[in-house]
């Protein structure tokens, strides 16, 4: 039982997002209508506080990119533990041990994509730097030598013959095993196609025009070649 609260602004120009009108970074003082503040978002938490306290549920923020507002993340989530209620953060690894600090001792789950194990494909992938995509990475490692207490996942979109490759399955792999003990698992996503009108209603080309749903039986596959590699992966609901 979660709430997920999603936040605008994004970082990265991920040719499979899915939800592109949260990329640009807004002014709330210009645009109030859309602006909500942290105690706003407490109000709707401690509105459905009888459905997600049981079972440890709680508040995801997600995005666009939540870390690039840490202090508000840090103001809600605070309240929320207050609540007894559980935090989750959903990143693509934006930021630096500065901006991470401020959230992660409130945080108990971190959900990070990966773009990819190979950096050039990464930036590929992102539209950003390969210097940027090192963050996701540094911030996975960040979580592991400091906040022992959280659960970290790791998200990966499925796309074939780019990201499901024997190679980048094989760097992911080795890479979920370096950041034991909080390492939990790897969650594949298979790559759809369900924010593509979103990009026609916004007059956007749609970066992976042409490019068919991600087969879920390859999907599966991909699941016990990571197994078989000793890293535990579940598979998004098709």
């Amino acid at each position: 039982r979660w709430l997920t609260v999603f936040l605008q602004g994004c970082s990265k120009r991920c040719k499979f997002c899915s939800n592109p009108e949260t990329q640009c970074i807004i002014d709330p003082f210009k645009c109030p209508e859309v602006a909500m503040s942290d105690r706003d978002v407490v109000g709707v938490l401690k509105k459905y506080e009888h459905f997600l306290s049981p079972n440890d549920g709680g508040v995801t923020f997600s995005g666009g990119e939540p870390l690039l507002q840490p202090t508000f993340v840090k103001s809600v989530f605070e309240k929320a533990k207050d609540m007894g209620l559980t935090t989750c953060l959903d990143t693509s690894g934006h930021g630096n041990p500065r901006i991470w600090s401020k959230v992660l001792p409130q945080t108990d789950y971190v959900m990070l994509c990966i773009k990819g194990m190979d950096l050039k494909l990464a930036s590929f992938i992102s539209g950003v730097s390969e210097e940027n995509n090192k963050r996701a990475r540094e911030l996975a490692k960040y979580i592991r030598d400091n906040y022992k207490n959280i659960k970290l996942s790791l998200r990966w979109v499925l796309m074939k013959d780019t990201t499901d490759t024997d190679k980048e399955l094989k760097a992911l792999a080795s890479f979920a095993k370096e950041l034991s003990p909080v390492f939990t698992h790897v969650e594949l996503l298979p790559y759809h196609v369900l924010g593509k009108e979103k990009y026609e209603m916004m007059n956007l080309e749609y970066p992976l025009e042409g490019m068919e749903p991600y087969d879920y039986q390859d999907a599966v596959e991909v699941k016990e070649k990571l197994e078989s590699m000793g890293v535990q992966a579940i598979l998004a609901d098709h």
